[in-house]
């Protein structure tokens, strides 16, 4: 068979096998459609019976879920109720009173623990009636007192039978107390609490055993508790104060028995006045009983709202402050009789030592020969001496009594410390010693004080230092702090080389009276009040003192006050042209001071110990442009320093600085200028700005009237003591003035309108008629004449006196011939001729 055949029949069989495939299919796919039919019938059937057995199971679920919810209800109810029992036994179990309950036939029902111990040891349990408890209660527990334990028994259980059982309070064996309470239950049956009130009970006893009255009201007002003490002060109102009274029936009570002086004629108004302060947060007021009695009534509002209150008796208190106010009363008539016996006294001493002094005074104007001089000398310095002592005493009396007065004002601290140095200094260049002043350069000068005061303190400090100091120096320090307030704390010390203080005496040596005793310094003499002074017046100020010292080598004084500043204070006036200046001086401590003054104002100062380096100085350099030199130098002074320097051929000015200018004689026109130690920086400044200034040309004065055209000054003088108008008159005698004397004040004013006086001295105590009456009458007349009292009275005070009176000044007894001779000067009017010979001879 060839290859195209085969190729036939094999296609003719793919065909034929196609076909029966095709065939097949068809058949299979009918019959599987079949069959998917007949799978959804059967699945809808299936799902269908599902749903039955699920709707079926739902049910049955829930109604097991109904069933177990209910179970578990039923469950946590009776849990809660259980635990809500348990809670509430542990609640009555915590309670520390004792608490039990009985039914209707008085048998215990249930009792917490704190209930069941009171009964330890003894067979209680529920069913037990109260009676029995009771029984056991009083026979084992009670402090009986007199009564049996039946009828304490029997008193608790018929309480009972009230409709309102009232509280009782049993003392017990132990000592300790309890109250018994109860309250009717619903039922019939009662609850019933033993409470332990012993803390309770002990704070009561405590308040009754207080020696006041002691009361308490609640936020209502109504009394709560009262001890038996306040029952006591009120003894006519005791039959009301009983708990639930308010405060204010308890006043009403009291006004109705007349119980409160005070209130008398208006009780409404005290009534309303009371109440204010009852109803206060806080008041203390006094009030006076019937009885004559002083109560201190205390009152103050409680935290929740109430009120309590003490009672104190303070008449004791009272009797003690009358007597105290008696005493005082009669302390102060003492001091107003020992300060006017000191006035007096004042008065009575001076007037005869205005005698003395003043006619020992006018002695040593005299020509005298020198023991006649000496004894002159001496009565005036003793005098004078005796003054300072009786200053002293009048100065202490017055910071006893309180009656020190400090008047302020703007003054200059620098120049004020100055003044008390040069007034002290004839006294330190007897005794070759060296005053210094050490002022804080930055320091302002001028403060708001009592100059007066401060001038008295610096007087005494600087003085003492002088009077104990033989050889060396002393310096007067004063450095400050500012403060705020434009005020300054100043610190001033005075230090010197003298005798020293032993350590065992510092503590008291600000004391009164105090003075150093031993060999080294019994040869001074004092009062022994011029530190204690110091201190009174320096801590009246504000201020404080204190002192260090080395026995034998010196001590320093100093104090501590703050002063404002003075509004007027200006800056400090400075050279403006010296720039170069070489100072001498044989002391260190003067040498640094003169450096500290002129260093700050831009000068350059070269310093030298003695004469002899200022020549070397200014043979190597002489360009400086002044010269200050001490006088007092070893080897060579200061007037010989200045011939050398003259004698080199240096022509720049020298500047002497001299503890006693007044000892160079006709020396003194060789230098520029003298300066007296201790230096005041002013005049430092002055004088070497005075160097470098332009001279400035003064115009020609006025010339005076001719003297034969005025008259003489007319002086009227009242003293009705003959010795005082001798010294007065005496001192006054190469004077150009008409005086005449009054010998009382009446007599001054008669002989007042037709002498006419330019001036009137006006002595204060004198017969008939006083200075200080005397000067209201002229003053009373329209007169304006100068009016100057003389006094011997020098009690604070006096001077206040005397100027109300219409006084123009006051000159102190024993008078001094210079204040005297200024005072005339002062009031000399126009037409009369000067009264001291030197005014006129300085004027022409």
């Amino acid at each position: 068979m060839d290859l195209t055949e085969r190729l036939v029949r094999e296609r003719r069989a793919r065909l034929a096998a196609e076909r029966l495939l095709d065939q097949k299919s068809r058949e299979l796919h009918a019959a599987n459609e079949k069959l998917a039919i007949h799978a959804r019938a059967l699945s809808d059937q299936i799902v269908e019976q599902r749903q039955a057995v699920k709707s079926a199971r739902s049910e049955a679920e829930l109604l097991k879920h109904q069933n177990t919810r209910f179970v578990e209800d039923l469950d946590r109810a009776h849990t809660a109720a259980v635990m809500a029992e348990r809670r509430l036994w542990d609640a009555i179990n915590t309670i520390r009173d004792g608490f039990a309950v009985f039914d209707a036939d008085m048998r215990l029902v249930l009792a917490n623990e704190a209930c069941l111990a009171w009964f330890a040891g003894h067979p209680v349990a529920p069913g037990i009636s109260y009676a029995e408890l009771a029984a056991v209660f009083a026979r084992t527990m009670l402090d009986l007192g007199e009564e049996s334990p039946e009828a304490v028994a029997e008193r608790i259980c018929a309480r009972l039978e009230d409709d309102r059982i009232e509280p009782i309070t049993l003392k017990l064996r132990t000592g300790n107390w309890i109250k018994l309470q109860e309250r009717r239950a619903n039922d019939g049956g009662i609850v019933s609490l033993i409470i332990d009130i012993t803390e309770q009970m002990r704070i009561w006893a405590a308040i009754e055993a207080i020696p006041d009255g002691f009361v308490l009201f609640d936020r209502e007002d109504r009394l709560v508790f009262c001890n038996q003490r306040y029952r006591d002060i009120h003894p006519a109102s005791s039959d009301i104060i009983e708990p639930g009274v308010t405060f204010e029936e308890i006043l009403r009570h009291g006004l109705k028995m007349k119980k409160y002086p005070e209130a008398e004629g208006r009780e409404d108004a005290w009534l309303k006045e009371r109440l204010e302060r009852h109803f206060a947060p806080s008041s203390i007021s006094e009030q006076q009983m019937p009885g004559g009695s002083w109560l201190r009534v205390l009152e103050q509002a409680t935290p929740d709202g109430g009120r309590v209150g003490l009672r104190v008796d303070i008449t004791e208190s009272k009797h003690q402050q009358k007597a105290l106010e008696e005493a005082r009363a009669a302390a102060e008539a003492a001091n107003r009789a020992k300060s006017a016996f000191l006035a007096n006294m004042s008065h009575e001493i001076r007037t005869p030592m205005n005698g003395v002094v003043g006619m020992a005074e006018l002695l040593c104007d005299t020509t005298l020969t020198d023991k006649q001089r000496l004894f002159a000398e001496t009565i005036r310095s003793s005098g004078e001496a005796l003054l300072v002592i009786i200053n002293d005493i009048l100065d202490y009396s017055k910071i006893e009594a309180e009656r020190l007065t400090l008047r302020p004002e703007p003054f200059d601290l620098e120049r004020t410390i100055h003044e008390v140095t040069m007034l002290l200094q004839p006294r330190a260049r007897e005794k070759g010693i060296d005053l210094m002043i050490d002022f804080d350069m930055f320091l302002p000068t001028r403060f708001v004080g009592d100059p007066g005061r401060l001038r008295q303190v610096l007087t005494n400090l600087i003085g003492n230092a002088v009077k104990f100091t033989e050889t060396g120096h002393v310096l007067t320090r004063v450095v400050g702090i500012e403060a705020e307030d434009r005020t300054q704390t100043l610190h001033v010390t005075v230090e010197d080389t003298g005798i020293g203080i032993a350590p065992d005496h510092l503590d008291h040596i600000f004391g009164e009276f105090n003075q150093v005793e031993d060999e080294r310094n019994r040869k001074f003499e004092g009062t022994g009040l011029g530190l204690a002074i110091t201190r009174r017046l320096i801590e009246h100020m504000g201020g404080a003192v204190w002192v260090d010292s080395e026995l034998g080598r010196g001590s320093s004084f100093g104090f501590r006050v703050t002063l404002p500043v003075a509004e007027d204070e200006g800056p400090v006036q400075v050279p403006v042209a010296v720039r170069r200046v070489i100072a001498v001086d044989d002391q260190f401590i003067n040498r640094t001071i003169l450096e500290r003054q002129l260093a700050p104002c831009g000068i350059e100062v070269a310093l030298c110990r003695s004469a002899a380096e200022v020549l070397e100085r200014l043979a190597s350099d002489p360009d400086y442009d002044v010269v200050l030199t001490d006088h007092a130098m070893p080897e060579m002074d200061g007037v010989q320093l200045l011939e050398a320097i003259r004698a080199a051929g240096h022509t720049m000015p020298v500047l002497l600085l001299s503890s006693n200018p007044a000892g160079l004689g006709s020396l003194a026109h060789d230098f520029a200028a003298i300066l007296q130690k201790p230096i005041l920086r002013s005049d430092l400044y002055r004088h070497l700005q005075a160097l470098t200034a332009p001279a400035v040309v003064a115009a020609d004065p006025p010339p005076p009237p001719a003297p034969a055209d005025l008259r003489q000054m007319r002086v009227l003088a009242a003293e009705d003591n003959r010795t005082n108008q001798l010294v007065f008159q005496k001192m006054v005698r190469d004077m150009d003035i008409d005086l005449r004397f009054a010998d009382n004040g009446r007599i001054a004013v008669e002989m007042f309108q037709d002498f006419q006086p330019d001036l009137v001295f006006m002595d204060i105590s004198m017969p008939e008629m006083d200075g200080k009456e005397a000067a209201r009458i002229l003053r009373a007349t329209g007169s304006a004449v100068p009016i100057v009292a003389l006094t011997a009275h020098a009690m604070e005070g006096d001077a206040e006196g005397i100027l109300a009176a219409g006084i123009d000044r006051y000159l102190t007894k024993p008078l001094r011939k210079t204040a005297i001779e200024a005072t005339l000067t002062e009031y000399c009017p126009p037409e009369a001729r000067p009264p001291v010979t030197s005014v006129v001879e300085s004027a022409a």
